[in-house]
């Protein structure tokens, strides 16, 4: 299992969200990535196909840390810029 996180802007209501990546269920071609998002109750289990640059690969530990924070409705805003950062450098 791999775990993205969306870093494209253009698309604000995606941006920032998490998503799951699961070989056996998601397809992949050159361009394009089908990943699941298991973390919002009304999408949960949806494909989503993004680019491949619209996603950042994470860890598997900072997607946790951004689900603990959406299930406790916490500033998951600040975690998602925590997480953006961590990866930046």
């Amino acid at each position: 299992m791999k775990y993205f996180i969306n870093v494209n802007k253009s698309v604000e209501e995606e941006y920032g969200k998490m998503f799951v990546y699961d070989p056996e269920r998601n397809k992949e071609n050159q361009d394009e990535l089908e990943v699941l998002n298991n973390l919002d109750e009304q999408d949960k289990g949806k494909p989503y196909i993004f680019p491949k640059s619209f996603l950042l690969e994470v860890s598997a530990e900072d997607y946790e840390r951004y689900a603990e924070a959406k299930r406790s409705n916490i500033d998951v805003e600040s975690v998602t810029e925590n997480i953006l950062e961590k990866y930046r450098n």
